[in-house]
């Protein structure tokens, strides 16, 4: 969650680590207008100046370093830079297979892929039913619930990276 005072008006964006994108999914601004009597006088008499929230208001907000925040709190949680792809095998065979294509098509969509679906199909030679197929697998695996890997997702994951910095 990020938070910022602009004038009377405060603003917080939420970006829930586990949605299938790294910026905010929720932006709330409220008038935060306190303190000493003559403090508040003052923000009242410039939000009244505004008549609500002002369109220069939204266009501050600092939505790249937002991002850019969420995307360290994602890698932080899968302890993965969000630029580094996940090794998907061409097959998927076990259930740690199937959380590393879940896991890679988080990170294609935390950096902007439109149809990361797609591109990760074509990146491995495989059709787009093939794909689409896999996720609805590890759907039924619990390791994804369409919009996040689940705890179980990311336990693999973390034993993969173990098994991975012994060898």
């Amino acid at each position: 969650m990020w938070r910022g005072v602009y004038g009377p008006w405060g603003v917080a964006a939420h970006c829930p680590s586990g949605a299938p994108f790294t910026g905010p999914s929720k932006l709330t601004v409220w008038l935060a207008v306190g303190g000493s009597s003559e403090e508040i006088d003052q923000g009242m008499a410039e939000a009244l100046a505004t008549d609500g929230i002002p369109a220069s208001l939204l266009r501050q907000i600092p939505f790249a370093e937002i991002k850019a925040q969420a995307r360290a709190a994602l890698a932080w949680k899968t302890g993965r830079a969000a630029d580094r792809p996940w090794p998907v095998p061409e097959r998927c065979r076990t259930d740690q297979d199937y959380a590393l294509l879940v896991a890679e098509l988080v990170r294609m969509r935390a950096t902007g892929t439109t149809a990361p679906q797609g591109e990760l199909a074509a990146r491995l030679g495989i059709g787009k039913a093939t794909m689409s197929e896999r996720v609805r697998r590890a759907r039924e695996l619990g390791l994804w619930d369409g919009k996040q890997l689940t705890d179980r997702a990311t336990e693999l994951l973390h034993e993969w990276q173990s098994e991975d910095e012994e060898q």
